[in-house]
């Protein structure tokens, strides 16, 4: 993506969490946008948006389809990029103003990496060590499984990575061997 793009996906991105500052509404614009995405991650909907072969007509179809569930501010948003023909961007769109709500709540998805799935009570102390050593607040826990890390955890916010993996530790041990 190019930077004129780039400044053309924050643009539209800040308006809308603007709006939704104005109007006391971020908890419910992120929600109503993190369901937009997972539309996206499990339909092949960014390629359809930005495909030259799909008309005009079509794609103002399919965006009238993520209307029908949306509030004004989202519908606004869509309808704004309908009429400007920005649909091959509303993906990166959604992207950014989930970060720049993000940013403005102080509040961030937090993907934890682990062998083995978490009780509740370790999710809940990971939930306060990112409060305590990240100063951020939880949104959603977000667990991945992966048993190529052996043991422990890697937490992931806000590009900010706490990796006790055993895996890490081996990797840090074979480095000081050499």
């Amino acid at each position: 993506m190019t930077k004129k793009e780039q400044a053309l996906v924050a643009q539209y991105a800040k308006s809308l969490v603007e709006v939704a500052v104005e109007h006391d509404s971020l908890e419910s614009v992120k929600s109503e946008l993190l369901t937009l995405l997972d539309i996206f991650k499990t339909t092949d909907l960014d390629q359809s948006l930005s495909s030259l072969a799909v008309s005009q007509a079509e794609k103002a179809q399919l965006i009238g389809l993520l209307k029908n569930t949306s509030s004004v501010y989202v519908n606004n948003l869509l309808e704004i990029i309908l009429v400007n023909q920005r649909e091959a961007f509303l993906y990166e769109i959604l992207k950014e103003a989930v970060r720049k709500i993000e940013q403005v709540t102080n509040e961030y998805d937090v993907k934890v990496i682990s062998a083995v799935p978490l009780t509740e009570e370790q999710k809940s102390r990971i939930q306060s060590l990112v409060a305590q050593k990240l100063g951020m607040k939880t949104s959603r826990l977000v667990e991945v499984i992966d048993e190529n890390i052996i043991g422990g955890f890697i937490i992931q916010v806000n590009n900010k990575i706490i990796d006790t993996s055993v895996r890490q530790q081996l990797r840090e041990f074979k480095m000081k061997l050499k």
